[in-house]
Parts: C-alpha cells; structure tokens; sequence
C-alpha cells in the first residue's frame, strides 16, 4: 500500500522546484525511494528535462521472403527491438555522435566491454561487425558496425570505392543477428554524420543490401527498423525504401495518429509508453513479465507457461507453490524472474469465460493489479501477453481493449510515472495482433482518452485501486492551484526523511548548501565540467573536500535560491554516481557467480528481535543470495567464525546495501580512528557514538550483520589495508583491524560481512 502527503510550496521553494525540477524528482526517487510529482508550478527548466518521445513510423513492408523493414523517427537509446546497430569506429572508442549518446544512456560497462573485446580481439576494420551486450539499454545486444570513413572533401571515385564497405557492414549485422538469435535490430543511418559518407546514398545500399538479403535467405524472417532521430535521414530511408522495395505493407505517420498495419504500433501518453509486438514472452528482456496461469497453479500445463517454467528453472514453481497457500483466485502472485531476463514475473489466475463474474471486469482488476504493482516497485517496463484469449475463449477485442483502456487511465492517473507497457502476440497469432492493433488505432484517433477514475466503470475495477496516487480530472485541477510537491511511497519514514531535507537542506539554509556523500569521489571528466559550468551559469563558488574518509562539496553564494538549485543538481549528479556504482557491483557479481542478482527486503515481524536501547518502528529482513553465496566463500577462505556487528547509515545508502553489499563509500565513522576500511560495532549504541554526523536523520537506521573478522591486530588511522602478518609472506595481511577493547572492527572487503536485518528507529525526544 503506497501512501501519499503533500508538501506546500512557499514562494521560495516554488522558485527552486521551477529550476530544477527534474533534478529534484531524481533526488527525492534515488536519495529516499520516494516518487513526487509536481503540482501548480510553471516550469523554466526548458531543455533541463527530456521531453517523451514518441515513436513515429513512416513505412513497413515485408519482403518476399519474409523480412520486415520498416523506417522509423525516433530516439535509438529507447527504441524497442531485440539489439540496436550502433556506428563505431575500429576502435570501440564511444566518444561522440551516436555512440556516445549509447553509451551514455547504457552505462560504463559498453565502453568497457568494447574495451576489452578490442583487446583481445583487436581491432574492427571498416566493414566489419562485434557484438556487446547492451548495458542499461532495453535491448538484448548492441552490434558495433564500421563502416565507411570519408574526408570532408571526399570526390566521387572516394564513394564509389567505400559503398562496398557499407555494404560488407550491413551483411555483417545481419550474419550477427543470426547467430546472436536475435529477431529484431535497429539500424541508423551508419557513417553519414561523422563519417561523411552521403546521406543519400547510405540510404540505398542499406535499403539494397537488405532486399539481398532477403532474397537469398533460407532461415528466419527479420525485423529491420530503420531508425533515426533527424528528419532529412528518415525521409532518405523512407525515400529508398519506396523505390527499392515492394510495398505490400505500409504505415504513415503516427504523429498523424494512424499506424496502418505496423508491425509494432507504439502510443505515449504523459510518460507512459504503450507498444504492441510479436515475440516469445519468456525471450523478453524487461523488469516485468505478466504470465497467465490455470487455477491449479501447475506450469507444466500450457505451452506458453511450459516455456516459461523451461526458460526461468524449477524455482519459479517452487515459489508459486509456497505463495499460493495465502492468495485468493483471481489476484496476482509474484515470483522472482529466476533464469528469465526479468525481475519478476506476475502470475495472473484468470476465469472460464462464463464465470458468474463477467470475465472483463477480472480482467480489468488483473490489469489494474499488475500496473499497480510495477509502479509501487519502481520497475520502469512491464510486458503483457493478451491475456485469456488462449485455452480460455476470451473474446479478442474485448481483451485489446480492456487491456488498453486500463493502461491509459493508469497513465493519465499517475501522470510523471516512467512506465514501458508492451503487448506481446505470438507471431503467427495474426487475429489477437489486429485486435491489439486497432485498439490502439482507435485510441490514437480518440480526442478523448477513457475516464481516469476507474470506480464505476464497467471496463475498470469495481473495488477501489491499492494506492492512493489515483487522482480524478477535478482532484487533479483543485491540486493546481496550489503549488505543491506530492510525494509517494510505501513508508511513512520515507516520506518523512523526505520532507525534512526539503525543509531544511532546500529551503531553511541561507547562502551555504553542504552535501557529504563518497560518490563525489566518483565523479569524472563530465561532472566536473558540470560543476564549473553551474559556477559560470550562476553567481556561486563550488568547494570539494575530502575530511575523515569522506567526501563533501560546499556551495556558496549570496543567492540563495542560485545555491539550492545548484545543491539540487549535484545531489542529482551523486544519485546518478551512486547508481552507476551499483550497476557495476552488480554486473561484477554477475561475472563472479554466473547468477543473476536479486535481493529482497520484508518486514521482519518478531519484535524481540535485535536492540531494545532505540524504539524500533521496523525491522526488516535483508536476502540477497549473491552476497551469501560471496559471504559463504570468504569464510571457507578465512576459516573464520562469523561475529554479529552492526553499522549505522544514512537513509539513503539502505537500498544500496541490500543491494551490493557493504562499501567504504556509504559509511565512514565521524572518526576513521583504526584504518581506512568498512567499520562495524558490537551493539548499536556504540554505533551511534562511532557515527554522529548523521544526526540530522530523523530516524536511525542500523545494519546488523554477520562478519568475518578473523584474525585481527590493533589498527591506525594511517593503515589503508591490514599490516602483514608476522613472520609471513609480505601479501599474507591480517583479515581486519580492530580497537583495544575489539568492540569495533575495520574490514577491508565489503564480502566479509553479510546484511541481514535493518532496523529502522525513531529518534527520542
């Protein structure tokens, strides 16, 4: 159950949240898990904020032998396919054009990759093709093509002699596609922008070479999508693609609001992203996948679960099977992705057709549900099969369009939400694919979107939605006229340490906004750029520190609106640093363990369970397999007896801990007395003397934790790592450091000690 307040905004604080607002909502979501929408404020952001792009197709036909191309305007970072082309040089060096955008958007780890396939492979020369994997981008696989490299003043004979090397890229990409199993690639317009090969005739030899192909194909039809994000290369595809190849098919413009018979319709409302597409459900890349399960709750039953069963392992029945004791028919359970490329799957149970319910308003309800779900977790895409139209009769438009309507009022309700919903067909099931399709052309042609308020309504759920979010037309215009900020989460101490550091850290400071957080020692080439950038844009002095094994930026100025909108930024910067960090941890244990990484934290209901000396609020349960598989390691390897200790932290690193483990970076004492490492303590009163400059929580938040402290010697505030042993081989160290009386103990490797339980405190009076 998610619950909701309100924070009014003075005048002060509505001149901050008009600067930098989108800044802010990263702050509020990454710094305190908290979702806010702003309410009654008239943005001067501008460019701050990147506006929703909406796919717009220009053209679909598919070729005799089976390939689909279609041209499409539109953003390559977001687009919706199985792997995106990105236009490399022989290097994998992502530094501007198309490739940076990528490899932004993606994270580190396509730089690093493209690094080290380089170094093992050397290097890609003109014409060929490598595959990576895709980082944080919603594709299975980015595939790295070079092609063509022409001066600026290049003559005729230069292009004559380069056509051959686009030409070699392109079937290289195809090859991959293949071999990868990839169904689906998006392809720019490669070497026309940095490259200077010409537009124009980069458009033909794509579009030529493609027909090849597809005449001499003798395996599995493709989809190609030709996609760019500046008109005149959309019109020379779209221009090429009309004289080269038959036209059995087409789509106009979905700006216009018409998609023909595309092969994968898309319509965005606020932030929401509705997309229809073929596929298998459990080959999805995504956080979510929606499965529709019979009443007995056996996988084994149904081609489409099978799959799923097969793909995902004998866990997933595991849970459903300990779940189930507990839920009603007709709801949801949730399960873990396991082996699936998700985080979780909604098992949805579903009605006969003629049940004494009509089947529309269960299904509905079930939509409603999973929707709901996804946006109290946080998950940012969501798929969907068309659910009942299988074994169970459901009529297919009917379902197109309950599924859809439900989505939209779900958009327009929780409007400044980020939510991808897809609608996979198996691709011969050609009838539920039209249902779907002209659900969605009708919805595109619509002035008027479904009702946002579902009570009632004969399509939506007749019980009240879960979350208290869901605003109606005349709430949402009443909210308006009053400047505010609406947070949103699933706890009170959220929203609370929420509203206070808007209070004070935004609002109350006069000329000095101080931010303490390790992740500024993360900051590279680009956020230092961003800093001297904010102190040119305004009148403001930025001062880094690095005091007691920790980090901290000052901003000053005699503003001080200019300063809290300044400290808003950077804080942002650290939630993207803190972010990025995680990835990578994660990403690493991925490599280590050959297992995804997932973690869960539940409310742990035994109150005699840990301190008495701090009025507990909650406690929960920390698991995340990875870590205790990495934690069990360390102690084969240590021989050592696991001691229970705790650590205090800021509200802000909790999620990061149940996720990756303990750092250096979240938790440095006030005093790095005893070594440079992780501190932990016997009790959490000596945790709360050892850390005291988070005293400005308004809650406490302790850790307790099993850890290897092994064999141990007394340490200094100089050491960086433990002394070696005594008489030993110089690289054989002590395993941690400790105080006199060995209540305090420093480990140096975050794997040493294994989060089990946070207890979440109220301060006393």
């Amino acid at each position: 159950m998610a619950d909701s307040v309100k924070i009014p905004l003075d005048d002060k604080l509505e001149s901050i949240v008009k600067q930098c607002g989108p800044a802010l909502i990263d702050v509020l979501k990454h710094k305190f898990g908290c979702e806010a929408v702003i309410h009654g404020v008239s943005a001067e952001w501008g460019s701050g904020k990147k506006p929703s792009v909406v796919p717009d197709q220009r053209f679909s036909t598919q070729l005799p032998k089976g390939m689909t191309v279609s041209v499409w305007k539109d953003d390559l970072t977001t687009h919706q396919a199985d792997a995106v082309v990105n236009a490399a040089n022989e290097r994998l060096s992502h530094g501007g054009g198309l490739a940076l955008a990528l490899s932004d958007a993606g994270g580190p780890n396509i730089q690093r990759e493209s690094d080290r396939y380089v170094q093992s492979k050397g290097k890609v020369f003109a014409g060929e093709a490598a595959v990576t994997t895709a980082g944080k981008l919603n594709y299975q696989k980015i595939i790295h093509a070079v092609g063509p490299c022409l001066q600026s003043s290049h003559t005729t004979h230069d292009v004559v002699r380069a056509t051959p090397i686009l030409k070699d890229a392109i079937k290289n990409i195809l090859r991959l596609m293949e071999k990868e199993n990839l169904q689906s690639v998006a392809i720019p317009a490669i070497s026309s922008g940095l490259f200077n090969f010409p537009l124009r005739v980069c458009a033909d030899t794509i579009v030529k070479t493609l027909s090849e192909h597809d005449q001499r194909s003798k395996g599995r039809p493709l989809e190609i999508h030709l996609v760019n994000n500046d008109e005149p290369s959309v019109k020379e595809m779209e221009r090429a693609c009309r004289e080269f190849l038959p036209q059995t098919q087409q789509a106009t413009s979905s700006a216009a609001g018409r998609h023909g018979n595309s092969p994968c319709p898309t319509l965005t409302i606020n932030n929401v992203t509705l997309t229809i597409k073929k596929g298998s459900i459990e080959r999805q890349k995504t956080d979510i996948i929606v499965n529709t399960i019979g009443a007995d709750l056996n996988l084994s039953n149904g081609a489409i679960t099978r799959s799923i069963l097969q793909a995902a392992g004998q866990g997933i029945q595991d849970e459903i099977n300990k779940k189930s004791k507990s839920k009603k028919h007709y709801n949801v359970i949730e399960t873990k992705g396991y082996g699936l490329n998700c985080q979780y799957v909604y098992h949805t149970i579903c009605p006969e057709k003629y049940w004494r319910v009509p089947y529309d308003k269960i299904l509905a309800d079930i939509v409603w549900e999973c929707l709901n779900k996804a946006h109290n977790s946080q998950q940012k895409s969501i798929c969907f099969p068309a659910i009942g139209t299988g074994l169970l009769g459901y009529d297919k438009d009917v379902v197109a369009r309950v599924m859809m309507e439900g989505a939209v009022a779900f958009a327009q309700q929780t409007n400044g939400v980020h939510l991808d919903i897809s609608y996979l067909m198996y691709p011969t099931d050609t009838n539920t694919y039209k249902a779907f399709e002209d659900g969605m052309r009708t919805l595109q042609g619509s002035a008027n979107y479904p009702s946002r308020s579902p009570q009632g309504s004969a399509n939506y759920p007749s019980r009240s939605p879960q979350v208290d979010l869901m605003r109606t037309n005349d709430h949402a215009k009443s909210s308006a006229e009053t400047p505010h900020i609406e947070l949103i989460s699933a706890t009170q101490e959220r929203m609370s340490e929420a509203r206070r550091w808007i209070w004070n850290d935004m609002c109350l400071h006069q000329n000095s906004f101080n931010i303490r957080n390790n992740f500024i020692q993360h900051f590279g080439q680009r956020e230092h750029e961003n800093l001297l950038s904010f102190q040119t844009m305004w009148n403001i002095s930025i001062t880094e520190s690095f005091q007691d094994g920790c980090a901290g930026i000052q901003i000053t100025g005699s503003n001080s609106i200019e300063v809290s909108v300044v400290g808003v930024e950077v804080e942002a910067m650290c939630c993207k640093a803190q972010e990025e960090f995680a990835r990578e941890e994660e990403d690493a244990l991925v490599q280590l363990l050959n297992r995804k990484v997932s973690y869960e934290r539940s409310r742990f209901d035994n109150g005699d369970k840990g301190s008495k000396e701090f009025p507990i609020v909650r406690v929960e349960k920390l698991e995340n397999p990875c870590l205790k598989q990495m934690f069990e390691l360390k102690k084969q390897q240590l021989s050592a007896t696991p001691r229970r200790m705790y650590q205090r932290l800021p509200a802000q690193f909790c999620e990061l801990v149940s996720r990756v483990g303990f750092h250096r970076e979240l938790a440095p004492p006030d005093e790095q007395k005893y070594g440079q490492g992780i501190y932990f303590c016997e009790s959490p009163r000596l945790a709360m003397e050892l850390w005291r400059n988070t005293s400005e929580d308004e809650y406490l938040y302790f850790v307790e934790a099993q850890v290897l402290t092994g064999r141990s010697t007394t340490g200094s505030p100089d050491l960086i790592l433990p002394p070696s042993l005594p008489g030993s081989d110089p690289s054989s160290l002590y395993d941690s450091l400790t105080n006199t009386s060995k209540d305090i103990h420093v480990v140096f490797n975050g794997y040493q000690a294994l989060p089990e339980y946070l207890f979440i405190c109220k301060k006393r009076q």
